[in-house]
């Protein structure tokens, strides 16, 4: 049938299929919020800077005798580690339940859901691994046969170093983001969660080249390496949330 023998008011064919279109990519803008989950971590993780500053005593640099609890999260190497494991354990469990929280609300108002179950799962499960994980990797590097192996030291190593320096809590909001964007289907947040990654690698790997004990380091120097990723989420999250807006009016 062609366009010319449709009745007054009938949409062709080309028609409904712009018209459903634009309602699907409508819908998904509605239900996309995942500005609050960028900011809400980078938040997070600017408040815990102070938790990074080591002492001016050279021998305080490193934790005490024997394991602070949660060092798995706070860092082995951090004057206040057990402080640090604390605080990242309470801000990873309550970030993740607030944005699930925040996307069950969104949804309400915005009359379209997104399952975000599996990224609360990630999350949490990951929160959990990082209070184990430096154990694990501590026992395959120095007890077993795993680490005479070149291949698995190599990562083993870096990543001990990781969770050592208090870096594994951001290895969680990546994985979980990464879970959020997948969910999601946001190219922009998928490109977040690259740039995020990348500037956790870049810190971690200078650290590892550099071959820098704690001794060496500035009382700072902690600090800054845990803060640097930050302003990928703050930058994220602000232009995630403008743009929202300006969808939000141009629908209006």
């Amino acid at each position: 049938m062609s366009s010319e023998s449709l009745s007054p008011g009938e949409d062709s064919p080309q028609e409904l299929l712009a018209s459903v279109t634009a309602l699907r990519r409508r819908a998904r803008a509605a239900r996309q919020a995942y500005w609050f989950p960028l900011l809400l971590f980078g938040l997070l993780t600017v408040t815990a800077g102070p938790l990074y500053v080591e002492s001016t005593e050279p021998a305080a640099l490193r934790a005490g005798p024997g394991t602070p609890a949660l060092t798995g999260l706070g860092g082995h190497f951090l004057e206040q580690s057990a402080a640090l494991g604390w605080y990242w354990l309470a801000a990873l469990v309550g970030g993740y339940l607030l944005s699930l929280a925040w996307y069950r609300r969104h949804g309400r108002r915005a009359g379209v859901q997104t399952p975000t179950r599996a990224y609360v799962i990630a999350g949490i499960a990951g929160t959990l691994v990082g209070v184990a994980l430096p154990v694990v990797l501590e026992f395959l590097l120095f007890n077993t046969a795993v680490g005479s192996s070149g291949a698995t030291r190599w990562l083993v190593g870096p990543l001990l170093g990781t969770a050592n320096r208090g870096m594994l809590p951001h290895l969680v909001i990546a994985l979980g983001l990464a879970v959020l964007a997948h969910l999601e289907r946001s190219g922009r947040l998928w490109i977040v969660v690259g740039l995020y990654t990348a500037a956790l690698v870049a810190v971690n790997a200078w650290f590892q080249v550099a071959d820098l004990q704690p001794g060496d380091l500035h009382r700072f120097s902690f600090m800054l390496a845990a803060l640097l990723p930050a302003p990928v989420l703050l930058i994220g999250g602000g232009v995630a949330l403008a743009t929202t807006k300006q969808q939000h009016n141009g629908y209006a």
